[in-house]
């Protein structure tokens, strides 16, 4: 019988249909990578159906074209996946090849070996030299193949002894392909528990996990556990519990940096080969991991957001860690949020999601208040030390000469002092990179900005150097006033301001904290620093071993981190990202001064936390200090429910952008148009809002303008959606961003 395919290419929306070569018939179905001609060109693609010929109908006056060529002798990607990559799409508003083209990862060569075989009852009377009995023997001796690269380091020369003894036919050589090669399966450090007895408060959460996997149906739980209660105990049970059951778990973190240290306390607990999946990775680590999973050779993953697209075999749990963050909502091309598809991926499979914080998202935990997940609560730590002391230090009215240093007041010094006086550790939290917010003349007060975007240059002292956080333009800091220096004034007359810095960032107060205590040892953590996995594990592998006294560092430092040295955390400025336009500034305010102080006395000795603010009346922090998160939850729910906003609506985030300011207008315009028209033939209900220009009006050279649209039915915007990405845009000057669910507001 002969057969076609349909085959989806990267990013093109429709599907082409092609002719399988005979040959072929049997290596080709769903899920398969295939070369096909396209135009004049050849193209990869990703085959997504297998029909007989004689079921084509086609009014197409084109042949068919056949297949060019099979790149790989197995799978891309699981074909009963397909029907959840259809949905993303779908929900989405994009094409199906974008979804597998951003799913699967980029394959990687396998990775071979050469096996030296003895031949079977062979003469072995003709041996010439030492080099030959001794290789020969060993082979004897061990009774299986032995691989080349062994030979060449215990036999110099051996290359050569090998191609003479299989000439002879005294050996055999084949190749092999090495699996399982980057899976994560060495032993795990000694920190790490490979057995613990679950508390009370865990005992009474587990068996209602254990009730829902026996019943091998889709259900979601939302597992509310305060910093330090045991959630990751809770998600180990859990997973031990669907391998009895012969399941497979999936694991997905916000972000890679929290890998290596849940990756050695999962290897201590479960003693199995894990599959680890993240942008971190080489290529061809990721592909072995991808491999193995769509093998069914390992059955326990994790990953960061895109983990989420794992294909492993017979999965029975998803969990999802720190659900709340924004890290799982990616920022570009497909716009999909790991931790809903992690929901709607458990409605396809029928497995279990567990979504676990100490402070959900309040989309979240409206669906728990709702009934539609099953809310458990860890209301108390693990550990038996006292409850974490909150005290916060009002900045207004601390006078600057009362300052310590710039940015730590009396009250942060004196607990710094104490903590590093009982030989214990600190924590020193500044949300901001960099040793100055900007540059600013002292004359004319005009401030350094980069030429690209509508933002100011951080200054970044240790490398001397002025840097964009949008578009990364580097420059080195002029010694004067290149806004004073264009006036052309005589500088004997009136001469040129100097730049000074203003505000602060990581950089500088750990500077500050130098000065402060020299016999400290301060390290720091943020993308400056860390640029990859094994600088961010070196820098905590050493907060871990006690070489450092007080770690400062961004958000980096509060997720997810079990580090029991740790008493004391103070953060320097509680009020950034308090202020932005973005109605969740507050929720992001809240969950991240929760999580920062929770990394406080998680051993057996008391936390204090130290919050230096400007608003200390202000819901975030008040909420953080009496630890009342269903009480901000209440709160902020209330004010987004006035406002129409998540989760009391769905939303839909337009942005255009051009180095033409007018054309991003006008096209926003149009679609406004179009819109407003579609509304009112379909009798939608869809609030729209703009366009205007957006917060950072312009970035990378490109001027951007958007539009909110909010509705009350996810339908109604995903029909939307789906129009305006069908409408053909007047010019391509512009570029058109479409963000269903949007995290990001800037």
């Amino acid at each position: 019988m002969e057969y076609l395919v349909n085959v989806v290419i990267p990013p093109l929306r429709q599907a082409f249909t092609y002719f399988v070569p005979e040959e072929w018939e049997k290596m080709v179905d769903t899920g398969y990578q295939v070369e096909v001609p396209l135009g004049k060109r050849q193209a990869q693609g990703f085959v997504i159906s297998k029909f007989p010929l004689s079921s084509y109908q086609s009014n197409d006056e084109y042949d068919v074209k056949s297949l060019a060529e099979l790149p790989l002798e197995y799978r891309s990607f699981d074909p009963k996946q397909l029907p959840f990559f259809e949905w993303i799409a779908e929900y989405y508003g994009d094409s199906l090849s974008n979804v597998l083209d951003v799913a699967i990862p980029k394959y990687a060569p396998p990775k071979l070996k050469r096996l030296i075989h003895l031949v079977d009852n062979c003469d072995t009377s003709s041996l010439r030299g030492l080099r030959q009995k001794e290789i020969v023997s060993l082979l004897q001796e061990r009774k299986e193949p032995v691989t080349s690269s062994e030979l060449s380091k215990r036999f110099k020369g051996a290359h050569g002894t090998l191609k003479s003894l299989e000439s002879r036919g005294i050996i055999s050589i084949s190749t092999e392909e090495i699996k399982n090669h980057h899976l994560s399966n060495s032993p795990a450090p000694s920190w790490a528990k490979s057995t613990i007895e679950l508390n009370d408060q865990q005992l009474k959460v587990v068996p209602s996990l254990h009730a829902a996997l026996h019943q091998q149906a889709h259900s979601t739980f939302l597992l509310h556990g305060v910093t330090g209660s045991g959630k990751t105990e809770v998600y180990l049970d859990a997973i031990l519990h669907a391998q009895s059951l012969g399941k497979s778990s999936l694991l997905i973190v916000p972000e890679i940096a929290l890998t290596p240290q849940l990756v050695d306390r999962f290897r201590a607990r479960l003693g199995s080969e894990l599959a680890l999946l993240h942008s971190g990775l080489s290529t061809r680590a990721r592909w072995d991991s991808w491999r193995a999973l769509l093998e069914g050779r390992c059955h326990v993953a994790i990953g960061a957001r895109s983990g989420i697209f794992a294909p492993i075999q017979n999965l029975g749990l998803i969990l999802v860690d720190e659900e709340h963050d924004h890290s799982f909502k990616q920022s570009e091309g497909l716009r999909y949020n790991a931790r809903d598809l992690a929901v709607m991926r458990g409605k396809f499979e029928n497995a279990v999601v567990i979504l676990g914080s100490a402070t959900p998202s309040l989309e979240t935990l409206s669906n728990a208040l709702k009934k539609k997940y099953t809310y458990l609560s860890l209301d108390k730590r693990h550990t038996d030390s006292p409850e974490t002391e909150i005290e916060i230090v009002d900045l207004t009215k601390v006078k600057r000469s009362e300052m310590i240093s710039p940015n730590i007041s009396p009250r942060l010094h004196e607990e710094l002092t104490k903590t590093l006086t009982k030989k214990e550790q600190a924590f020193i939290l500044y949300n901001k990179r960099g040793f100055a917010s900007y540059l600013q003349c002292e004359k004319c007060e005009e401030v350094m900005t980069c030429p690209n975007c509508s933002v100011t240059f951080t200054f970044h002292q240790h490398r001397n150097q002025l840097l964009c956080h949008y578009c990364n333009l580097q420059l080195l800091p002029p010694e004067f006033c290149p806004a004073c220096l264009s006036l052309d004034l005589d500088p004997n007359i009136e001469p040129p301001g100097k730049l000074t810095p203003r505000g602060s960032g990581t950089e500088k107060v750990f500077d500050e904290l130098c000065s402060l205590f020299p016999e400290a040892k301060i390290d720091r953590l943020d993308r400056d620093t860390a640029n990859n996995l094994q600088e961010y594990r070196d820098v905590l592998d050493r907060v871990r071993a006690g070489e450092t006294d007080i770690l400062v560092g961004t958000q980096m430092i509060a997720k997810g981190h079990d580090l029991p040295g740790v008493t004391f955390v103070g953060v320097v400025d509680c009020d950034v990202g308090l202020h932005f336009p973005d109605f969740r500034a507050s929720e992001r305010a809240f969950q991240l001064l929760t999580q920062v102080a929770g990394r406080a006395g998680r051993g057996d000795k008391p936390g204090k936390v130290i919050l230096q603010t400007r608003v200390p009346e202000h819901s975030s922090i008040v909420m953080t200090k009496t630890k009342n998160f269903l009480g901000f939850a209440k709160q902020e729910l209330s004010e987004r429910q006035e406002l129409y906003y998540p989760p009391f609506s769905k939303m839909l985030r337009i942005v255009c952008a051009s180095q033409d300011q007018n054309i991003a207008f006008q096209t926003l315009q149009a679609f406004r148009k179009h819109s407003e028209s579609f509304l009112e033939k379909h009798g939608y209900h869809i609030m729209l809002l703009g366009p205007t220009p957006t917060p950072i009006e312009r970035v990378k050279t490109q001027w951007r303008f958007h539009m909110l649209f909010k509705a009350g039915s996810i339908q109604q915007l995903n029909h939307l959606l789906r129009e305006l990405r069908s409408l053909k845009l007047k010019t391509r000057k512009v570029r058109v961003t479409y963000d269903l669910d949007p995290y990001e507001m800037l």
